[in-house]
């Protein structure tokens, strides 16, 4: 799979942690390469990648970090936020 394929992957997962993960093995970046570009804590992208939303204080943490990390990785960043927010809403 290409980089490009890689774009449309965060519309199509259910996960955004899974879709930042491959986003980011696809252009060949470590966690360590990717806390120094996006200047975030690897303990955070390592929690964004899990989907463990429990680390962070509070939800603009969560969207910004991950924003952060979509840019920084070639994602399309409207499509992380919108998919992030299904993530994070209660289900009813």
């Amino acid at each position: 799979m290409g980089r490009e394929e890689y774009k449309g992957l965060v519309a199509q997962s259910e996960s955004v942690g899974a879709a930042l993960m491959c986003a980011r093995v696809a252009n060949n970046l470590s966690i360590a390469d990717l806390a120094e570009r996006t200047k975030v804590s690897s303990r955070f992208l390592h929690a964004l990648e899990q989907d463990d939303f429990s680390v962070f204080v509070g939800r603009v943490y969560i969207v910004g970090f991950a924003k952060a990390y979509a840019k920084a990785v070639g994602l399309d960043i409207d499509g992380v936020v919108s998919t992030l927010g299904r993530q994070l809403s209660p289900t009813t």
